[in-house]
């Protein structure tokens, strides 16, 4: 099997304890091998422009495999 890198986001969460709840916010068409540095980056910049606590990022990767 071959595994080819097809596509990537970054979903960011954060919490919002007035309502009970978790916001998660997805940024798609991220590029492939994204770094743990770049995504912690990514996260603080984000954190910076909100007032609710972040909570955690995910990294999303779609890969097709073929024969």
């Amino acid at each position: 099997m071959q595994k080819e890198w097809t596509k990537g986001a970054i979903e960011v969460h954060f919490e919002d304890a007035a309502n009970e709840k978790t916001v998660k916010r997805s940024y798609s068409n991220t590029v492939n091998s994204v770094t743990d540095e770049q995504v912690e980056g990514f996260s603080a910049a984000l954190e910076s422009l909100t007032s609710l606590p972040y909570v955690q990022s995910v990294m999303v990767e779609e890969y097709t495999f073929t024969r």
